[in-house]
């Protein structure tokens, strides 16, 4: 996955403590989703979503970061369209600081084996409060197609994702 390019304008009149609190941050990662009950063909009802990952961030002045995240939540859909998503990202990152995410939208499209899912939210807590979030998820076929249609559907799968904050 190639790396983000951050276009982010200077903040004047801010201390450098606040202005690295409200900086634009873009960010790469891989992430392990499990849900429950597993995703089948059935479009009825939703599944909790739960997932763990890792970020590759860099901030508006190019200073790079790692932060570790989980996220919980519910979706509906099914395993061949996820309809919508609800839940709340925690991020932590490698200097300390936290970021709270709340997502309350997410289409998705699936082509060829991909499910890739668009995610728009809000900063609600921590670096960040306030801002705009906006994450692009694309999950990694990990099971067999017929897993969607017999026993308990499809509980677990990895992903790609992009998450971007700006103010």
């Amino acid at each position: 996955m190639s790396s983000l390019v951050l276009l982010a304008g200077t903040v004047a009149g801010v201390p450098a403590a606040q202005a690295h609190d409200h900086a634009a941050m873009d960010c790469t990662g891989q992430e392990n989703i499990t849900y429950g009950p597993g995703l089948g063909l059935s479009s009825a009802g939703s599944a909790k979503v739960t997932v763990d990952g890792t970020y590759h961030c860099t901030d508006a002045s190019g200073h790079g970061i790692t932060a570790v995240y989980h996220t919980e939540g519910e979706t509906g859909g099914s395993c061949l369209l996820l309809s919508w998503n609800r839940s709340k990202e925690i991020l932590h990152y490698a200097d300390g600081a936290t970021t709270v995410i709340a997502y309350q939208a997410g289409p998705s499209v699936r082509v060829a084996g991909i499910n890739t899912a668009l995610l728009k939210g809000t900063v609600v807590g921590g670096r960040g409060k306030g801002a705009a979030a906006e994450k692009i998820i694309q999950t990694v076929p990990g099971s067999l197609p017929t897993d969607c249609v017999i026993g308990e559907g499809i509980r677990h799968t990895t992903a790609l994702t992009r998450l971007s904050i700006h103010p």
